[in-house]
């Protein structure tokens, strides 16, 4: 407190000393006390642009964008995400894990905290969590242990909550954002943004409200396995903010760690939110927004953070620390707890569970099956085909995809090298994997609902046919470029017209050589080149 008053004494004398500020410090005192200004009307429109992220009403993104007197402030923020693990059953029980089925259809006993009953550590969820932890770039510990988080609310029937506060599974670690809009070469700002710790703990239930007074509880979520990744304040701004929780979405399904749903609740975000000024001096406590379930709401809750606590600084008050919640109806956040009223949980070890070790062999093995993550994944790329931020990008957005388009160019430019024919360009062969071929498959009828385009493809469409296929569309395009040589290169005859029925053929199943197919569709002779 002592602190706080220390700062805002100094923040007064700094802007005494200009006259402009304190005409500013003078309008804002003549507003009623605990008033908001509104934020200053923006004269771009918000609504997206077409083929692109909408954005989420960046704070900070140019100062031609921020109003003018809040320059000298800067917004920092810091993620808490809670996700949850897509092990088929729940973290200390046999019930299994569905999102939408009948309230309370799914409870073991465990999870109703009948007496008597007694948790069991679900394996897979503690492999799925080391898995994310090493994707992170983290510190996987070989021993964690769980502890008691006490409080009661009618959707935790324990009257605790099982977590791992004390000896969390991994430490550290960091992730790479991309924050469109920012002026860079490609039209992105890359944000480095630590992770200070990632742990396991038990979700709760899900209560209701009624009109009369009474509440209802569904526990078919308590129990689900739940990892929280707590980051450091290393973002500024709401769009940036955003885009970090997007970015972690993406990584988690990425890895097939979860479904991380927002709108199924399957991941929640709370956000910490504080001022500095430019100038590097701290001014104010943090706020903490709790249980945001959109990235649009995100950026609304940081957004308003930073108009409301501005405007106490610069009337010269502090900033509490306080726990509040978002209104996505108003756009606004309100006062859950404040400071003087944070709970104590009353952490002790939960002795119904014996400390998690993980063998050095198995997490060898888990280390070893982590996939390239997507920023790893587009910077290669990038470097190493010559593709450009955002095709490379788009590329990397799944496993499958990536894996398919290495071999596919790798599979062209052996076969022009061994027929002396010009290598497919890979920016070409990237058009053609993310454009041309998953439109195929989606035609065919091949994909499932929320699986990859490329997986479960039939051999007949392997990357390597495909890859021959592309190749041969090369060689075409360069004969058809240097006439005057009068020979014809092996494998010429197939354009990018035809490719694209000879795709959907392999696509459905024709395992019959290139040639061939070409020949039946379209007449004519193609140059085998075998």
């Amino acid at each position: 407190a002592r602190s706080c008053r220390e700062a805002s004494r100094m923040l007064r004398r700094a802007l005494a000393s200009r006259s402009s500020e304190a005409a500013i410090i003078s309008t804002r005192a003549s507003l009623p006390r605990g008033s908001i200004p509104p934020p200053p009307a923006s004269s771009s429109s918000s609504s997206s642009r077409e083929g692109r992220r909408p954005r989420f009403f960046s704070t900070t993104t140019s100062s031609s964008e921020r109003p003018g007197d809040d320059d000298e402030w800067e917004t920092v923020v810091g993620l808490e995400l809670h996700v949850q693990i897509g092990a088929k059953t729940k973290l200390f029980s046999g019930a299994e894990r569905l999102y939408g089925a009948e309230a309370n259809a799914n409870v073991a006993p465990f999870d109703a905290a009948l007496p008597g009953s007694l948790p069991a550590v679900n394996a897979r969820a503690v492999e799925l969590a080391a898995r994310l932890g090493f994707a992170l770039g983290a510190d996987v510990q070989s021993r964690s242990s769980f502890d008691r988080k006490h409080y009661h609310y009618p959707d935790l029937p324990h009257g605790y909550q099982i977590t791992q506060q004390r000896s969390p599974i991994a430490l550290g670690g960091s992730l790479d954002v991309f924050v469109d809009g920012e002026k860079e070469k490609d039209g992105t700002k890359r944000r480095k943004l630590r992770v200070e710790r990632l742990q396991l703990e038990m979700d709760t239930g899900k209560s209701f409200k009624q009109s009369s007074g009474a509440t209802l509880v569904d526990l078919n979520r308590a129990g689900s396995t739940l990892v929280e990744i707590v980051t450091a304040p290393d973002l500024r701004g709401a769009e940036e903010a955003a885009s970090a929780a997007e970015t972690f979405q993406r990584v988690v399904r990425f890895l097939g760690v979860g479904d991380a749903n927002m709108e199924e609740g399957s991941m929640r975000v709370d956000v910490n939110v504080s001022h500095k000024r430019r100038d590097g001096a701290v001014v104010g406590e943090r706020c903490e927004v709790k249980n945001l379930n959109s990235f649009r709401s995100i950026a609304r809750a940081v957004a308003h953070e930073r108009t409301r606590q501005i405007a106490l600084l610069k009337r010269g008050q502090c900033v509490r620390r306080q726990t509040r919640s978002f209104d996505p109806a108003v756009g606004a956040t309100a006062v859950l707890r404040d400071k003087e009223a944070l709970l104590d949980y009353r952490f002790a070890p939960e002795p119904d569970l014996p400390p998690v070790v993980i063998e050095p062999a198995a997490l060898r093995a888990i280390a070893a099956a982590v996939p390239e993550l997507p920023s790893s994944a587009a910077a290669r790329l990038t470097r190493t085909r010559g593709l450009t931020p955002k095709l490379a990008r788009a590329i990397a957005s799944k496993p499958w995809t990536v894996a398919y388009f290495d071999a596919c160019a790798d599979a062209g430019i052996e076969w022009a090298s061994r027929h002396g024919t010009k290598e497919p360009n890979a920016a070409d062969v990237a058009n053609w994997v993310t454009g041309v071929l998953v439109g195929a498959v989606k035609k065919a009828g091949l994909t499932r609902k929320g699986g990859e385009p490329l997986r479960g493809l039939p051999e007949s469409a392997g990357a390597a046919r495909v890859g021959e296929l592309l190749a041969r569309v090369s060689a075409s395009a360069s004969l058809e470029g240097d006439a005057s040589t009068g020979t014809s290169p092996v494998g010429a005859g197939i354009t990018a017209r035809m490719a694209k029925s000879v795709l959907a053929a392999m696509v459905s199943g024709d395992s019959r050589p290139i040639p061939e197919i070409a020949t039946e569709l379209f007449g004519g002779d193609v140059e085998d080149g075998e």
